[in-house]
């Protein structure tokens, strides 16, 4: 009997950083792009200070590693989320003091279109109510690099792991005893 495999749903998913400041934020920043490119979300909006470091490193990031990868840069959050609601996201909020992550996976699993928001200062009360979810990991203190890695794995349910980028220059040969990379242009 031939079964046909059951085809992914295609996903938009785009990350808001909220409140980036330059000399502070850097390093996690660029750390945040790099998680969300490589665990499938297609964009990062950064909402604070313009950082041209951040920009060109990720930019640099996707021409050698491949796929297509977005950062943008805004003043203004509601505008983004607005917007971004009008076209039929939902907004999830990642936060400590959200709902446990297990009680909304297939929620997030079912969605096409998802902002997940992750703060870098003490995030404004309004972002609470604007959002459609507040979920949490853990309602322990962690890093938004760890929930949004959590998050992004349950959103694409851990396809995101064998995701072959296209454009790449080079990639990783998996090994147990060697670091291996294969020129591909």
């Amino acid at each position: 009997m031939y079964l046909r495999k059951k085809r992914h749903m295609a996903r938009e998913v785009i990350v808001l950083r909220y409140g980036h400041r330059v000399i502070r934020d850097e390093r996690v920043t660029s750390h945040c792009c790099l998680v969300a490119r490589a665990l499938g979300a297609q964009k990062i909006i950064i909402v604070g200070e313009r950082d041209k470091v951040v920009k060109k490193g990720m930019e640099k990031v996707t021409r050698k590693w491949g796929g297509k990868f977005k950062i943008e840069f805004t003043n203004s959050w509601t505008n983004s989320l607005h917007r971004l609601k009008k076209k039929g996201f939902i907004v999830v909020h990642l936060t400590m003091y959200g709902l446990p992550i297990s009680a909304l996976s297939k929620t997030l699993e079912n969605s096409k279109k998802i902002v997940l928001v992750i703060g870098s200062k003490k995030v404004e009360r309004r972002m609470f109510e604007k959002s459609d979810y507040n979920v949490s990991v853990t309602s322990q203190p962690h890093s938004e690099i760890a929930a949004l890695a959590i998050v992004l794995d349950r959103v694409f349910s851990g396809k995101e792991l064998g995701k072959v980028f296209r454009n790449a220059k080079i990639r990783v040969i998996p090994s147990n005893g060697k670091k291996l990379v294969k020129k591909l242009q």
